[in-house]
């Protein structure tokens, strides 16, 4: 018998006795034994995942992985993920986890686990915990570490070695804590269909102040919730951002309360066939969610007048095309046709027909939130050549400034950015609106050279 029929001998008898295992009647066991048998085999699945574990390090350091077929794998944990069909994570876990057992410094934790006192998650964790500590640092912990293990759960032993760390090895926990503060981010993408994408990453006390105020949100409302955890987790999100918004705390952007603003049509909000919904800087709303916001939101008329371009000819003084914005499948007006018009009634900034705000409400001294509004509808941001920052950048400017006379009418308005309203204010850049209502910026040099 050579050595590799003799090294085989062990994991046949082993499925054997698994078989043996499975073909078993429970059927006339009483309810203490069957209860016990679930302890003993857990005891057992640890032990031989130890055992694993012991075993993947030995061909991890031999850089055996893909030997099996006759191939050098790129790497232990792939080998793993192609062969066992594991994820990128738990391959990679197991790979440092067998590492810092078997080949490092947790010479303890690697018996414990072996002779079945703690489990393979036990071990991960405190691989996973250890991993970028110095040797000499996690060989003096670990005995206090496998201790506490032996006592805690996988994930209160997570949260005990975080306090542990600091006081094991303070100024790099230090270090450590600024990296995490640096790798901040969150990424908010609207898509095609208005969903918003939410990904990222925050620091531990920015994370917990999270949980903490969705917590109470994301419970099920009753019995009857049969929305998943996910599902009420994004609804307790959406809840927390509209207590905010409602509460009226939040810092006001330009001297206007930030509000979810929607931009609509008449059509829309009174759910006419063919309207075209509204709009917000992430996406489009369907009309019923227009209709929906309407019913407790406050509602600010505008009313407009747009001015037909060469793409919007057939556009009256209203806004609205030859069939009053409603697709009539009989009256042989074609899908294009159709969408031409429904297009000239989005707002500008999506390629809808020039509006003029015709009535907005009293104007004052000061820009007035109706004005704001009628900006937003008319400019969609900032109006500086070639800039796209959205409404939420920008502040509304004097074209004539009012210390000058100047008058707070829309006229003499316009949206722009912060950067670029002070780049009209402090650095001589100038504004001017022409007949068709377009706006030129002429550079301080230019300025210089024409008074010249």
């Amino acid at each position: 018998m050579d050595s590799n029929t003799h090294s085989t001998d062990g994991l046949v008898g082993l499925a054997a006795l698994v078989d043996q295992l499975v073909a078993q009647d429970l059927t006339g066991v009483t309810d203490a034994v069957r209860a016990e048998r679930v302890l003993v085999l857990r005891r057992l699945l640890d032990r031989l995942e130890g055992h694993w574990l012991a075993e993947l390090a030995g061909v991890d350091a031999r850089g055996a992985a893909g030997a099996d077929q006759g191939v050098q794998a790129p790497s232990t944990a792939s080998w793993l993920r192609s062969r066992l069909r594991m994820g990128a994570a738990a391959a990679s876990s197991a790979v440092r986890t067998a590492r810092a057992l078997f080949r490092g410094p947790l010479t303890a934790t690697a018996q414990a686990v072996t002779d079945g006192d703690l489990s393979a998650a036990h071990a991960a964790v405190l691989a996973a915990g250890t991993q970028d500590l110095p040797l000499h640092v996690t060989a003096e912990a670990e005995p206090v570490l496998v201790d506490a293990a032996r006592r805690l759960d996988p994930p209160r032993l997570r949260r005990l070695l975080g306090h542990l760390r600091l006081v094991a090895d303070p100024q790099s926990e230090r270090d450590r804590a600024e990296r995490r503060h640096q790798d901040r981010w969150v990424r908010l993408t609207p898509t095609f269909e208005g969903m918003v994408v939410i990904d990222g990453l925050l620091e531990p006390e920015a994370g917990q102040t999270l949980l903490a105020a969705l917590e109470p949100l994301a419970r099920p409302h009753s019995a009857q919730d049969d929305r998943s955890g996910g599902q009420r987790t994004a609804d307790a999100l959406a809840e927390l951002a509209r207590r905010q918004l409602e509460g009226g705390r939040l810092p006001q952007t330009a001297g206007v309360r930030p509000q979810l603003a929607v931009l609509v049509d008449l059509d829309s909000l009174q759910g006419r066939p063919g309207a075209v919904g509204g709009d917000t800087q992430a996406g489009a709303l369907d009309p019923e969610a227009c209709r929906r916001l309407g019913c407790d939101g406050a509602v600010t008329r505008v009313l407009v007048t747009r001015h037909p371009t060469h793409h919007h000819q057939h556009h009256d003084h209203h806004g609205h095309g030859d069939h009053g914005g409603h697709h009539d499948p009989g009256s042989g007006q074609g899908l294009a046709a159709w969408l031409r018009t429904a297009a000239a009634l989005l707002p500008p900034t999506l390629g809808g027909a020039p509006t003029q705000p015709l009535e907005v409400g009293r104007t004052t001294r000061v820009v007035q939130p109706a004005q704001r509004t009628a900006l937003a509808v008319r400019d969609g941001g900032c109006v500086f050549p070639n800039c796209d920052r959205p409404l939420s950048w920008c502040e509304a400017h004097h074209l004539w400034h009012w210390l000058d006379g100047g008058p707070t009418d829309l006229d003499n308005l316009a949206l722009l950015c912060r950067t670029h309203h002070r780049a009209v204010h402090e650095e001589g850049w100038r504004l001017a609106r022409g007949p068709d209502g377009q706006l030129t910026a002429t550079p301080p040099h230019r300025r210089h050279l024409a008074a010249a």
